[in-house]
């Protein structure tokens, strides 16, 4: 995508070699759109809705390893890569994260939370684990919603509290996984462990809220994370991500280097 040229894309696109963005690529959010290529390079700008008009279609970025052992500028491989460039990703997800109104019974399938608003059926949760052991932590489907009371696809296999003892809040977190934008590399790398990454050179930019990063970050490769500001310097101020889903990670979640 040549200098000055603003491009929207309305239909999906086959799996690319590689995709470099020197003008604008935005998102049209008149339907549901998936965007498949090994890698993508940001000179330009790259929009899936913005912070005044969040993105309300699913759009779904999916990066391919066809071309194994590909360099970019020092960026290595199988990622959105900036340098100079603007990331500009806006779902339409804000209720991210509740708590348990009541106890969870081992074997239930409905839960009680606080707050279920925006949480759709087909949506992915992950209730966290109320014991001393963190593996007791699951995830489970929503069948359906009615109000704040949650009925999933399968019962759970463990108790999650959801009760204030003695003043003490001690409700067990339910999270949403699912959002409306979804970063992914395909499923081949959960073979490899060598998944997508995001990485911001400094001048770069970026803006994410309400996304969903999935099977992302390379192992035990330095510098390639789910979401990365390499070396930004004190250019960061006014950047962000927030009220998004990092999970099945290969190599940490969020990264910031070089800045005080």
């Amino acid at each position: 995508i040549n200098n000055g040229v603003d491009v929207v894309l309305d239909t999906d696109t086959p799996a690319l070699a590689g995709l470099t963005i020197n003008g604008k690529l935005s998102f049209a959010d008149s339907k549901d759109l998936e965007l498949t290529s090994e890698w993508i390079m940001v000179f330009g700008e790259l929009e899936i809705g913005t912070e005044a008009k969040p993105h309300t279609r699913n759009a779904t970025i999916t990066l391919t390893d066809r071309h194994e052992g590909e360099q970019l500028m020092g960026m290595g491989d199988r990622g959105i890569m900036l340098s100079g460039g603007t990331l500009n990703l806006h779902g339409n997800r804000t209720n991210a994260w509740t708590k348990l109104s009541a106890t969870a019974e081992a074997g239930a399938t409905t839960i009680y939370v606080l707050d279920a608003s925006q949480w759709l059926a087909g949506d992915e949760i992950v209730l966290a684990s109320t014991d001393y052991n963190p593996r007791q932590a699951e995830r489970r489907t929503i069948a359906s919603v009615n109000g704040n009371i949650i009925t999933l696809t399968e019962p759970l296999a463990y108790m999650h509290f959801g009760e204030i003892t003695f003043g003490v809040d001690e409700r067990g977190e339910v999270g949403l996984l699912t959002r409306n934008i979804t970063i992914q590399s395909s499923e081949d790398s959960l073979e490899s462990y060598f998944g997508g990454h995001i990485m911001a050179m400094v001048t770069s930019r970026m803006y994410v809220e309400g996304v969903e990063l999935n099977r992302m970050g390379q192992n035990m490769e330095l510098a390639r994370y789910p979401i990365h500001w390499h070396l930004v310097g004190e250019g960061g101020q006014g950047q962000y991500i927030r009220n998004s889903a990092i999970h099945d990670t290969f190599n940490r979640c969020v990264t910031v280097h070089g800045t005080n």
